[in-house]
This record gives structure tokens, C-alpha cells and sequence, in this order.
């Protein structure tokens, strides 16, 4: 880290210095991307004592590498957390989050509103590996307390949810853990350090899917865990066992996206605000799904935990027609998966985010064929409303 974010705790001076010291890399100011698996040892002697951690240094990239350390510092600093973990995906950092907590016999309590692939590994792989998972009734601390056994080691949820974007009461689900002696496992991706700290609140894991606001222009497949040095130790050993790490090139995207996350999350926060206001109020739109409107389920839950609202939300239309006919006739935003990028996107869940859950298990966690989902970008959101505008034209 640079002299100046060492005296700075800001966001968007620790996004563009942390986790880079010029003065290491031949005073390059932005992060060099160390493209190599093998780092020669000057001798026997000193290969060892970077083996035996009793000397810092690089030997074979699956374990450590001066990029992704960098930016493992970086995100961590953000975060406000000890330390960080990136994985080659979103989904690898669930396992890699997961997979030291758990074995055989052992019990996981899942909120019920995660994202569509989160929930697959729950129903498919973990039992697979003699874990049961148990799940909460709702996202109501009481409900998930009830599910909560003397097997139960983790409590998982996502906050906010994707695509209805629910808030999870954090610190009432760290305490039900914390007294079961069990772990709190937290999704993050959709708050971001920007607009919600998990860690700060009770979590003893923070996941991200950084291919997310994190990175933020659609070209990274990126996963993080964030946590003490204590937890990370374990989750550090999985991946270099488990090899889901990222390649310095895709660190070094990653690393620069992090640089403008306080720009651009500002932005994401303002269009999503303004969108999801626009949506309220159009005729043709039934409820809006987005926690930054007063009259949001969880709204006050929000404005207590989180300092901003993001750029997701999903809308009921009247008809699964109408549905599609809105996803199809909107012009700027493209029809695709994923969130969090620079540019807008939109989609039925059933057809992105939840494509894998069978058709009366979305129906069940509320996801019907009349739900839309957006993901605002950083454009003009006049533009933006423009386009909404136009695709719901007919929908009245």
C-alpha cells in the first residue's frame, strides 16, 4: 500500500492505492501483471524458507502471486477485512468458503431467497458430501433460529437477494449463529463495500461474486472470500488444494476495474434509485422490487444496515407476455445475465438467474414468468428512463 492510503481509510483512496507500492515495482503506478507460474529461489536455503512461511516470497502461482496478492490486499482493504481470497469465479468462492467449514454429518441453514446457482449446489453437491441443508421458512431471524440444530456449523445467506432484493438482518443472524457455535456465511455481492459491510455487522465470511460491482465491466470471471486472517488460513489452503485461482491477467482486470468502484457505485446507486422510482409509478408496472423505495418490505431494515440501495431491482408486469414483451423492446439495455456492469441489462430470472431452479421451485421463492429484473449501468438515466418508457408503451 502507498504512503498516502496508509493514512486514509476512504474508499475511493483505498480503491485506487491499496494493495500497490510503487516503490516495489519500479515505480509503476498501476499494478504489473507477474504472468508467470514459476518464481526461481536464489537457493536451496531460501526456497525453504519461503516454503516453511518463515520468509515471504513467491515460488508457483496456484499459491501465491505478487498480482494477486495485490489485489487481494486491495479488495481486503475495502472491505475493512484482515485479509482476502480471489477464486476464479463467484461460485468457486462459495465452495472455497464453504468446504473448510463443513463434513460429513454436518448440518448448513440456508435462507431461502439465494441466487439460482447457490441453490442448486445446496440441493445437488452438498448432500452429495453427507451435509445436510436445512432451510429457513423465510428470511425472518425467528425462522431461521427454528432450523438452527446441535449439527448446524453454518448459517448462509445472501444480502441483498437477486431478484427480489430482500435484506437479511445481519446482526440478529450473527448472534443466532455465534451462540450455536456455528459460523455466519455472508453473499455480499449485491451490497459491496460501498453500500454494506457484512463483516462489520456480524459475518464471519464475506463472499463475493467480484465479476460483479467489483469489477464491473463485464470481462472478468472473479470470486472473492473476505474474513480474518484466521478463517482465510483455511480457505487459502482449499484453493491452492482445489485450484480455483484467477491468472494474474484477469487480477490485474479485476485491480482496475476496483480502482473507479466508488465512482461508478455512486452512479450505480443514483440510476438504480431513480429507475426504480420511474417503475413505481408507471401504470402498467405492478410492484417494484428495490429497497430503496419507502414502501419496499424491508426498507426500513435497508436505510438501518446499508448507506445505498444499488442498481438492481425486479418489477411485476401483468402477464408473463408482458413480461417478455418489455425485456424485448427495450433498446439500450441488453438481454443477458449478470449484474453490476457498466452497462444496463434486463431479463426474466426464470431465463438467467434462475434457469437451473425448476419452474415450481421459483414459482415458490416468488419468481414467476411476470418478473423482470434490471441491472442499471452508469448511463444517462434519462436515457435509460426514455428506453423503459417506450418498451412499456404497450403494456398499458
Amino acid at each position: 500500500m502507498t504512503k498516502d492510503a496508509r493514512h486514509s481509510d476512504r474508499l475511493g483512496t483505498l480503491a485506487v492505492h491499496a494493495g500497490l507500492d510503487p516503490r516495489a515495482h519500479e515505480g509503476a503506478v498501476t499494478m504489473p501483471i507477474y504472468q508467470s507460474v514459476t518464481f526461481a529461489a536464489p537457493d536451496t536455503e531460501g526456497l525453504e524458507a519461503v516454503n516453511s512461511g518463515k520468509a515471504r516470497g513467491f515460488v508457483y502461482s496456484r499459491v501465491r502471486n505478487p498480482t494477486v496478492m495485490a489485489a487481494e490486499q486491495r479488495l481486503a482493504a475495502l472491505e475493512g477485512a484482515q485479509s482476502a481470497a480471489l477464486f476464479a469465479s463467484g461460485m468457486a468462492a462459495v465452495t472455497g468458503a464453504l468446504a473448510p467449514l463443513l463434513q460429513a454429518g454436518d448440518e448448513l441453514v440456508a435462507l431461502p431467497d439465494i441466487y439460482g446457482v447457490t441453490l442448486r449446489y445446496f440441493t445437488e453437491l452438498l448432500p452429495r458430501q453427507g451435509v445436510t441443508v436445512r432451510w429457513a421458512t423465510s428470511l425472518a431471524p425467528g425462522d431461521v433460529a427454528a432450523c438452527v440444530t446441535e449439527k448446524t456449523r453454518v448459517i448462509y445467506a445472501e444480502t441483498p437477494t437477486n431478484p427480489l432484493v430482500r435484506i437479511v438482518d445481519l446482526p440478529a443472524l450473527a448472534a443466532i449463529a455465534h451462540q450455536a457455535g456455528a459460523k455466519l456465511v455472508v453473499d455480499g455481492t449485491l451490497g459491496g463495500p460501498m453500500n454494506q459491510r457484512p463483516l462489520e455487522l456480524g459475518a464471519d465470511l464475506l463472499i463475493h461474486s467480484a465479476t460483479k460491482y467489483l469489477n464491473g465491466h463485464g470481462d472478468v470471471l472473479a470470486g472473492a472470500v473476505c474474513g480474518a486472517r484466521s478463517e482465510l488460513r483455511a480457505v487459502r489452503s482449499f484453493s491452492q488444494a482445489n485450484g480455483g485461482v484467477m491468472d494474474p491477467h484477469a487480477v490485474w482486470l479485476l485491480m482496475r476495474g476496483m480502482a473507479t468502484y466508488g465512482l461508478r457505485m455512486t452512479r450505480h446507486n443514483e440510476n438504480g434509485q431513480r429507475l426504480a422510482e420511474f417503475l413505481a409509478a408507471h401504470p402498467a408496472v405492478g410492484k417494484v422490487h428495490y429497497p430503496g423505495l419507502a414502501n419496499h418490505d424491508d426498507h426500513a431494515l435497508a436505510a438501518k444496515q446499508m448507506t445505498g440501495f444499488g442498481g438492481l431491482m425486479s418489477f411485476e408486469m401483468a402477464s408473463a407476455e408482458a413480461a417478455r414483451h418489455v425485456v424485448d423492446a427495450t433498446r439500450l439495455f441488453a438481454i443477458g445475465p449478470s449484474v453490476g456492469g457498466v452497462e444496463s441489462l434486463i431479463s426474466q430470472p426464470g431465463n438467467t438467474s434462475h434457469y437451473s431452479v425448476p419452474p415450481e421451485k421459483r414459482r415458490e421463492m416468488g419468481i414467476g414468468d411476470t418478473l423482470v429484473r434490471i441491472s442499471a449501468g452508469i448511463e444517462e438515466a434519462e436515457d435509460l428512463i426514455e428506453d423503459l418508457t417506450q418498451a412499456l408503451e404497450d403494456c398499458k
